[in-house]
């Protein structure tokens, strides 16, 4: 390859890595997000689905598949918009990082619990 072609080569790379997004957060900056979620869960969550996601009288499991394996954006907009006839109550008032902590702790039970 000559000279000109490396350069290139080097450009395009530097420029794709410039604007492409992480696909993950990094390790140390997941796990602040996912402490930050379990503070919150505590906060507003454990009260009826239990201090480990069990469920309880009041709210099911977070464990189950259907939620484990809901996309992220979808668990966002369902904290967001609550099911009040299930008794869900509406998180919209938390802001959307928090939300988005929340669902990140609870996706991080899945991986415990393996």
């Amino acid at each position: 390859m000559n000279l000109n072609g490396g350069w290139l080569l080097f450009v395009l790379c530097a420029t794709a890595c410039a604007i492409a997004p992480p696909s993950q957060p990094a390790p140390a900056e997941a796990s602040s997000e996912i402490r930050a979620g379990g503070k919150l869960f505590a906060q507003h969550c454990a009260s009826c689905h239990g201090v480990n996601a069990s469920g309880g009288t009041r709210a099911p499991s977070l464990h189950t598949p259907s939620v484990q394996s809901m996309p992220d954006a979808a668990l966002v907009q369902f904290l967001t918009d609550g099911d009040l006839r299930k008794g869900m109550p509406s998180w919209s008032r938390l802001p959307e990082e928090r939300r988005w902590q929340l669902v990140r702790y609870i996706k991080s039970m899945s991986d415990r619990s393996r």
